[in-house]
């Protein structure tokens, strides 16, 4: 059996491949999200440490595990990467390919948020595009400045920023875009003198946020991408991915002396 750690666009992908291809699969989030189950595809979500990663991979015969979860889930990917390294299960990450850095003043590339709130005192009004789950990590800065936060309008996400007592009036409701003009009028509208993001890739549509930035005369501090663990197997495409599945499958089939059933 394929366990698929998802949630994001690369995850869809992989469920996808996967039903085309008649793999079964569990795909995994930290949240419950819609998804379709069949025959094929089976669905959990819930956070798991280490032991309750290890106790489901051997309980539920897992013999690949695909992480496609968001680059910035960090604790997954370390989670992971020990528990399956220890349990010698292959591991397969479908990541984002990092765009080419833009050399400009405006835009400043930093590794932590520690490193991007030293930045934050010499701005009056910030747009954080950093998810819901930075609100917490941001408190001291949005206490005392004007940060608006850009999260996505879900019940989920909404209850992490009440917890957090973040002012419901600087939530910005709604997705990630490609709109170059509507990020521009999001900037405009409200009067932001910086933009706070993380390296996210095309999925994470930075490209526009970067132009949306140079167009508007606004600095944007970019966190960058965490480094993978040296385990995982990386790849950035559906080809690069099924052609890694296809070897993977058959180097256990060939370490097992017999053939692999994904059931």
């Amino acid at each position: 059996m394929i366990l698929v750690f998802g949630g994001t666009t690369e995850g869809k992908k992989v469920a996808t491949l996967l039903q085309e291809k008649s793999m079964p699969f569990v795909y995994s989030t930290k949240t419950n999200i819609p998804f379709q189950e069949n025959d094929i595809a089976n669905y959990r979500y819930g956070a798991l440490d280490q032991k309750q990663l290890e106790k489901y991979l051997l309980e539920n015969d897992v013999k690949i595990i695909i992480n496609a979860s968001h680059p910035f889930a960090e604790l997954l990917h370390n989670t992971i990467a020990n528990v399956a390294e220890s349990l010698q299960i292959p591991v397969i990450r479908f990541g984002r390919k990092l765009l080419p850095r833009t050399i400009n003043p405006l835009v400043s590339y930093v590794n932590t948020y520690d490193d991007a709130c030293e930045l934050l005192e010499k701005h009056q009004v910030i747009l954080a595009l950093t998810g819901v789950q930075s609100i917490k990590k941001l408190k001291p800065w949005w206490q005392k400045q004007s940060i608006f936060f850009r999260i996505l309008n879900r019940p989920e996400s909404l209850a992490i920023a009440a917890e957090s007592n973040f002012p419901e009036k600087q939530l910005i409701l709604g997705l990630p875009s490609d709109n170059l003009e509507k990020e521009i009028d999001l900037i405009n509208t409200k009067s932001i003198d910086l933009i706070l993001t993380k390296e996210t890739g095309n999925s994470g549509f930075l490209s526009t946020k970067i132009n949306a930035a140079l167009k508007t005369d606004t600095q944007i501090i970019i966190i960058t991408q965490p480094e993978i663990p040296p385990y995982f197997q990386q790849v950035f495409n559906v080809v690069e991915l099924e052609n890694l599945l296809t070897s993977t499958q058959r180097s256990l089939s060939l370490t097992n002396n017999t053939t692999v059933k994904w059931d």
